[in-house]
């Protein structure tokens, strides 16, 4: 598929994530958390009929991270039933299994963390970076059979310091995804 063909829907959490992107295709803003990610791309999906969703948004670094990533493996990370004797990260009741690690492993889930020892205890996948929302866009994107790609800019190293360093760096990497947008994916035919 060239770039000049593809239907592609842009989703992020928030607006201040996004400086400039709006003219590459339109943008589905969901708020913080799972449960507004899932409704509002649920919705936009539903709007905009898209061939693939582009997730952009900010992350944290559980190692030595830097950059602009593209995310390969999505895990709940806050799922945590471990009393019914089910993996932290594996919803019970269903043939959810915890995914294979592969290239960037992204833990989503509703909390930002600040100390990543306490708060990813027990998690049987090593994390390279965290989120609020893209496990959620991913399952949403499952329900609907579109692709989902998404792109994470580091913003802090998941510490003590990290709401600080968030603050300062959330609209840092706008820049370096509209470029990559511009070189693999091009404007969106979408955007009328």
């Amino acid at each position: 598929m060239s770039a000049s063909s593809i239907n592609y829907l842009l989703v992020s959490a928030l607006e201040m994530e996004t400086p400039g992107l709006e003219h590459f295709a339109p943008i589905v803003f969901t708020g913080i958390g799972k449960v507004n990610a899932a409704i509002q791309l649920y919705q936009g999906i539903q709007q905009h009929q898209p061939d693939i969703v582009i997730n952009y948004g900010t992350a944290g670094s559980v190692g030595h991270h830097t950059g602009l990533l593209k995310v390969d493996t999505f895990v709940q990370r806050d799922m945590d039933v471990r009393p019914l004797g089910v993996p932290r990260g594996v919803t019970p009741f269903t043939e959810e299994k915890l995914p294979e690690a592969k290239g960037i492993v992204l833990g989503t889930g509703d909390s930002f963390v600040t100390d990543k020892e306490t708060q990813l205890d027990g998690l049987e996948v090593e994390l390279d970076l965290i989120d609020m929302e893209a496990f959620a866009l991913n399952e949403v994107c499952k329900h609907h059979n579109v692709e989902f790609h998404s792109y994470k800019y580091v913003t802090d190293s998941t510490d003590s310091d990290s709401s600080d360093h968030w603050q300062e760096n959330v609209s840092k990497g706008a820049e370096l995804f509209a470029e990559m947008l511009l070189e693999q994916y091009g404007k969106s035919k979408l955007l009328r």
